[in-house]
């Protein structure tokens, strides 16, 4: 069994032609658990009428209140109890053999422990025509670079390309600070287990206006420029990165080996460090955003 999770809050544009992928998969052993976080836009309507007409497929839940999208997916996966658990977001398009052909590769490299499988994705329009064949490429990303130092600084795991196993599932706390569900398992299983990449698209990720800045192409003139105007962004990134890491430091202490402990406990205490003792500390302990520009910015808004 694959439990599909899916966030909603306000995402009725575009929530049909979402839900009619998932329950269009090839791969028949599946369930659908969906909590709408609130939604004023018609959201409910649409969620109510597909979980009555697919009551095998979606199981679905709503939240009294709003409690923002990281608990809400961490909320969902405590509903979940299934061996294989995927995320899913409201506005995206998944190809129909998504569930099929990520959990074959999660099988070829399942190895007893925590493990996360993530893979490439193209983007695509508010009107559904491509404009990149991979958000990887146009991201400037390396998703093999996966360590934790790697991870500290950067998120190189979408979260609507994951797949984690039960094992990966039981360990996984629920951080206080902001982070967002992705990036906290992904640094979850690079200390406790294993991340693998498939290099094949799954699905099309959306880029409209309320999420244009998650997938900008990072080779262009505009984006290096844009980069360096951006300083309260910037400082804000990296300052939740601290703050992540000073997080998993605390709810893990017991757990992690000395050496884990020890990067994320000092490169969390960034967030009290001036400048000369925080380049200190990344330099220590190599954390490194990937590519010259960003680690000029890095470098920059320490």
């Amino acid at each position: 069994m694959v439990d599909v999770l899916l966030a909603v809050y306000n995402g009725g544009e575009y929530l049909k032609k979402q839900l009619d992928s998932l329950i269009s998969q090839t791969y028949g052993d599946f369930c659908v658990i969906i909590c709408d976080d609130g939604s004023t836009d018609g959201s409910r309507d649409i969620l109510t009428d597909y979980a009555a007409k697919f009551p095998q497929k979606i199981k679905l839940f709503f939240n009294k209140k709003n409690i923002g999208v990281k608990n809400n997916f961490f909320k969902l996966l405590k509903l979940s109890s299934a061996e294989y658990i995927m995320f899913c977001d409201q506005d995206d398009v998944w190809d129909s053999d998504k569930i099929a052909k990520t959990l074959d590769f999660f099988r070829q490299n399942e190895y007893g422990g925590p493990l996360l499988v993530h893979t490439d994705m193209r983007i695509t329009d508010e009107n559904d025509s491509i404009i990149s064949d991979s958000f990887n490429k146009t991201q400037a990303i390396d998703p093999h670079k996966n360590s934790l130092n790697n991870l500290l600084v950067q998120n190189t795991v979408t979260g609507c390309t994951v797949m984690i196993n039960r094992a990966l599932a039981d360990i996984t706390k629920h951080p206080a600070c902001k982070t967002l569900h992705d990036w906290w398992m992904a640094v979850t299983a690079a200390v406790f287990g294993r991340i693998a990449y498939l290099p094949e698209t799954t699905m099309c990720y959306r880029r409209h206006s309320k999420n244009v800045r998650g997938a900008r192409d990072m080779s262009s003139v505009k984006y290096i420029l844009s980069r360096f105007a951006e300083k309260t962004e910037a400082r804000a990134m990296l300052r939740l990165g601290y703050a992540q890491s000073a997080e998993f430091a605390k709810l893990y202490k017991d757990e992690l080996n000395a050496a884990a402990y020890k990067m994320l406990y000092f490169y969390g205490k960034c967030l009290e460090y001036g400048k000369i003792k925080r380049l200190f500390t990344i330099l220590r302990f190599k954390i490194f955003k990937q590519g010259t520009v960003r680690r000029i910015g890095q470098l920059i808004y320490l």
